[in-house]
C-alpha cells in the first residue's frame, strides 16, 4: 500500500493484489470485540459505574453494528478498488480515512484483548496465536500508511 496522490480531501493509494486481499481479510474480522476495552473508572459508586458501563456497551454495540454495515458496503462496492496496471487504486476522502483508521484500530485492539492483553506481541506468536498477531501487525501497517498520508497532507 502506497500513497500515490493526495490533496486536501482526496487520497489515492496503490495496492498490490495481495495487499488488497490482506486489507479485506482484516476488515472482514470487524468487529472483534463486543464491549468496552476496560472499566469506565476504577473509583466511584459501583451501581453508578455499572449503569455507565452498560450505557457505554450499548452505544458501542450500536456503533459497531453501523460500522459493520459500512465495512460490508466498503468491501462490496463495485469499483472501490479500481484495477490499474500492476495493481489497484483505492480513492478515499479524509472522512473515509478517519473511519478506516477507527475500524482498523477496533480490529487491532479487539484482537489484543481477545489474546489476553499480552505485553509483547511475540508472546502471542509463541503462544500459538500467530494469525491474530499477524493481523494486528497488518492493522498497524495500514494505520501507519494512512496516518503518514494524513500527516503529509498537512505539510
Amino acid at each position: 500500500m502506497k500513497l500515490v496522490e493526495a490533496s486536501a480531501d482526496q487520497f489515492v493509494f496503490r495496492f498490490t493484489r495481495r495487499e488488497r486481499e490482506m486489507l479485506a481479510h482484516i476488515l472482514r474480522q470487524f468487529p472483534v470485540g463486543t464491549g468496552p476495552v476496560g472499566p469506565v473508572s476504577r473509583q466511584g459508586d459501583p451501581d453508578t459505574l455499572a449503569e455507565r458501563e452498560a450505557l457505554l456497551a450499548e452505544a458501542m454495540a450500536e456503533q459497531r453494528q453501523q460500522d459493520r454495515h459500512l465495512v460490508d458496503a466498503f468491501l462490496g462496492e463495485q469499483g472501490r478498488f479500481a484495477e490499474v496496471k500492476g495493481g489497484f487504486h483505492l480513492r478515499l476522502s479524509a472522512a473515509q480515512m478517519d473511519w478506516l483508521l477507527q475500524v482498523l484500530n477496533e480490529v487491532r485492539v479487539g484482537l489484543w484483548v481477545k489474546a489476553g492483553r499480552p505485553e509483547q506481541p511475540r508472546s502471542m506468536v509463541f503462544g500459538g496465536l500467530l494469525e491474530p498477531a499477524l493481523s494486528m501487525e497488518l492493522c498497524a501497517h495500514f494505520q501507519m500508511v494512512l496516518l503518514g498520508a494524513l500527516g503529509g497532507a498537512a505539510d
